[in-house]
């Protein structure tokens, strides 16, 4: 109860200035009123209740009413501070005046009388507290009327009558003077001043705040490349960047007079998603513009971003017109075959029966360049329309034959699946092995692909996609086309395509394991990439790690990795962690990049980090081109600092050679050897000679997939001390990580996030 009187009475002062004013008056000046008005009135109750006292003993009466009449005033200024504040201020104004004339009028002793008019001369320092400066500079012209009435010796007394001389009017006249001069008016100075602190503070918050979104302005607008425009709702231009003018050759800074958005771009019609392409002639050539528009914080403005596309425009329309030209030249005759449009046509009339089962078979010639080449171009269509003669020869069966391309004869006929295969062994059996063309004997050598129709599958330029599909993703004489191979091939395109925008996109992610000693102590961090991919959900490392080394895109995430790492590891130090190095994954095509060392290095500059906060793990299968090129890549950066790891040690064969030859500074033992070695002695020797031979190279031993605490004491027992495994920590977040870097200890850590939990 207690409590809640005190914070209803401390919010009723408003000591705080959370809100800068309180009914339009500024808050502190509301807050130096109500403490006046309460700390004055509250201590001169006990001048008041003694004098009311000593008054009413000796029959001076008029003290009672006039001392009630000040109460009551007081109650009312601190009832009108809420809404009408300035008639409570100058209430309390009134009350120093009204105070000031009763000391001179009722107090008998000259001295004592003459105090009243010293009170009155308080009165602009609480108008300028209260009311501001044209208040207190009025009050300080009229205090001239009391000074001259002191020096005069003027006094009120003089016309009253009968006095009564009370015994302690000297300590009364002394007490209300003193606490207003040296108790009320302080206090009311005090939180003027404390006010005026907290606006500084502030102030100077929006200072650095407006400073930072000025250099946001400079980054995003005048230091970007991107051409960008500020137009106003009446379609001024208002900021144009330096992109803007060097795009659209204007120079905008220099023009004195308003320049309106039509003047410079006279075509511009945004539509619903406030973009349009526009041409436009600058310096003489023609240009496409493609123009968005972005509201700004503030509705009377907007930006225009401005992206020349001429170059995307022109490429689009040479590849469209490319694309035209090589239709037109694949519905050419080949030989006096059809053509794939004739074909595709034709199997469409065949498609249209439902109940018709349909074979799409595709010959492809595997030694087309070497015929090619030894006879003559021609000689190749020469040999596929020979092999064509020979199907209608020798199978007599109805069929529609066409080449799609130079080295192929497709034949669609109406087989099943169970017959094709049978029928088309046959066919291929009685095949010579060279075909005579011109008096030329041509070498047959070719291969088969089909393809079937069913009830989901009846398109026709599918179907045909189809046989060549299997025909060129099989080494059999004679395959058919699997739905499963092809999605397979599609998925890992897919995943290649979608890689490579992820990173662009900054899609991966990283999260850190720790590697620790066998009390939980934390020695270090790998860091692990993930991908979250808004298209295809999360994708396993194990699924895009090797799509991204076969087509040449790890290099490209291992610098994404190495920039996001660092960026990271100097954030940590900035925030005072103590920071344990951070292992990174490196491939043996990374070490073949001519830059690579010279990216890493550079990083570690930028962002001012130590190279041994960074851990460098060759892992086992890691196979480099150039094996020469990649140890003086290592041997470079070792000499730099970084701690060289072998990852994966003892699955491969090359793990002993680079022990050898590798600045190599510790070695990572693989899950498989340590997965149940409490009780399988054959692994325990072979980590025991493991760790003999690193001890005589003077190489640190961790052992990576530890699980089980058996497998810890074991493990410790052989003398291996680091370890790195779910049994001690699965990997972490960023924020997970900084925690575990705050407390040092997996165990501890592991217990802070349980109690946390709720």
């Amino acid at each position: 109860m207690f409590k809640l009187a005190k914070e209803t009475f401390l919010n009723y002062l408003l000591l705080t200035d959370d809100a800068d004013t309180e009914h339009g008056i500024e808050k502190w000046r509301v807050s130096a009123l109500r403490i006046m008005i309460i700390v004055g009135y509250s201590l001169y109750s006990l001048v008041a209740i003694h004098s009311s006292i000593s008054a009413q003993q000796v029959g001076f009466y008029v003290v009672l009413p006039l001392t009630l009449a000040f109460y009551v005033m007081a109650g009312l200024q601190l009832w009108l501070s809420k809404r009408h504040y300035h008639i409570s201020a100058y209430s309390l104004l009134f009350s120093i005046v009204a105070a000031a004339i009763a000391i001179n009028t009722i107090v008998k002793i000259p001295i004592l009388a003459m105090l009243g008019p010293v009170f009155v001369f308080s009165l602009p320092l609480a108008a300028f507290i209260l009311l501001g400066t044209k208040a207190g500079m009025i009050c300080m012209v009229l205090n001239i009327i009391p000074f001259i009435g002191l020096l005069s010796g003027f006094q009120l007394n003089q016309f009253i009558d009968n006095h009564v001389l009370l015994d302690y009017a000297n300590a009364y006249i002394v007490s209300i003077i003193f606490v207003f001069f040296n108790i009320c008016s302080p206090l009311a100075v005090a939180r003027a001043s404390v006010a005026a602190k907290r606006l500084n503070a502030k102030i100077s918050v929006q200072n650095r705040n407006l400073q930072r979104e000025k250099e946001l302005y400079r980054t995003l607008f005048i230091d970007t490349e991107v051409a960008q425009l500020v137009v106003s709702n009446t379609s001024v231009v208002t900021e144009m960047n330096q992109a803007a003018e060097k795009l659209l050759f204007c120079q905008f800074t220099s023009l004195r007079a308003p320049v309106s958005l039509s003047t410079i771009l006279p075509d511009l019609a945004l539509n619903d998603k406030n973009e349009c392409v526009i041409n436009r002639t600058t310096n003489g050539r023609m240009k496409t513009f493609k123009v968005s528009r972005s509201v700004l914080l503030q509705d009377s403005y907007y930006f225009l971003t401005i992206q020349d596309v001429t170059a995307s425009v022109m490429l689009h329309k040479t590849l469209t017109a490319q694309a035209l030209l090589s239709r037109q030249q694949s519905v050419k005759d080949n030989g006096g075959l059809a053509n794939r449009t004739w074909l595709e046509n034709k199997l469409k009339q065949q498609l249209d029966n439902p109940q018709t089962n349909i074979c799409i078979a595709a010959f492809k010639i595997n030694n087309a360049q070497f015929i090619e080449q030894k006879f003559g171009v021609q000689y190749l269509a020469l040999l596929v329309k020979k092999l064509a003669e020979h199907w209608k020869a020798k199978t007599h069966i109805s069929a529609s034959i066409g080449s799609v391309e130079k080295d192929n004869l497709t034949i669609i006929t109406e087989l099943s699946m169970v017959d094709a295969h049978s029928f088309m062994r046959s066919f291929v059996e009685l095949l010579p092995k060279n075909i005579l063309v011109s008096e030329h004997k041509l070498p047959l050598d070719f291969k088969v692909g089909m393809a079937f129709s069913d009830i989901n599958e009846r398109n026709p330029e599918k179907l045909i996609n189809n046989a060549l599909y299997a025909v060129t993703s099989s080494t059999a004489q004679i395959s058919l086309y699997e739905t499963t191979s092809l999605e397979r091939f599609i998925e890992h395109q897919e995943i290649n395509i979608l890689l490579n925008e992820a990173i662009i996109n900054n899609e991966l992610s990283v999260v850190y394991q720790p590697k620790v000693k066998g009390d939980g102590r934390l020695v270090g961090m790998e860091a692990l990439l993930r991908w979250h991919s808004p298209i295809l959900g999360f994708v396993s490392p194990s699924v895009f790690i090797p799509i991204a080394e076969k087509s040449g895109l790890v290099a490209l995430i291992t610098q994404w990795l190495i920039t996001d790492v660092c960026r990271q590891i100097a954030t940590w130090q900035k925030a005072g962690l103590n920071v344990v190095p951070i292992a990174i994954n490196i491939s043996g095509p990374d070490l073949d990049q001519e830059y690579f060392h010279e990216h890493l290095v550079n990083t570690l500059v930028e962002h001012r980090i130590q190279p041994q906060l960074l851990e460098l793990e060759l892992t086992e299968s890691a196979r480099s081109l150039d094996n020469s090129k990649a140890l003086a890549t290592a041997r470079y950066l070792s000499n730099w600092g970084f701690c060289i790891t072998l990852d994966d040690f003892g699955i491969g064969y090359s793990g002993l050679s680079k022990l050898v030859s590798y600045p190599v500074k510790r070695v990572k033992i693989d899950r498989q050897f340590i997965k149940q070695i409490h009780v399988d002695e054959r692994k325990a020797k072979v980590v025991e000679a493991i760790m003999a031979m690193c001890k005589v190279f003077n190489i640190d031993i961790l052992a990576e997939g530890v699980e089980e605490f058996e497998e810890v004491d074991k493990l410790l027992y052989l003398g291996c001390t680091t370890f790195q495994g779910y049994v001690f920590a699965k990997p972490l977040a960023v924020e997970q990580a900084s925690h575990l870097l705050t407390v040092g200890n997996v165990f501890a850590f592991k217990q802070s996030q349980t109690v946390s939990k709720p």
